[in-house]
């Protein structure tokens, strides 16, 4: 189940979070584009939070919460 906080979420949350992300390991599985970038999905769910990087909140939550903002999500680089 989500935190509260990434329940709590909106689609300008992710946008704002997106100018400031930083992302230096290899992507994971699960991806989202965010104003052409190609970020990883749930720590940037994570991060647009404000919650810690052990957040209960899996992956397929976080890409949920993009997929229901309009976000494209892709799964090892392909739209899904």
């Amino acid at each position: 189940m989500p935190s509260e906080k990434v329940n709590d979420l909106k689609r300008a949350d992710i946008l704002r979070t997106e100018k400031v992300f930083r992302w230096t390991r290899p992507l994971p599985k699960w991806t989202t584009i965010v104003n052409g970038r190609e970020l990883p999905a749930r720590p940037l769910v994570l991060q647009a939070a404000d919650v810690p990087p052990n957040d209960p909140t899996n992956s397929h939550q976080a890409v949920a919460k993009l997929k229901s903002f309009g976000f494209e999500v892709r799964y090892e680089g392909r739209a899904v």
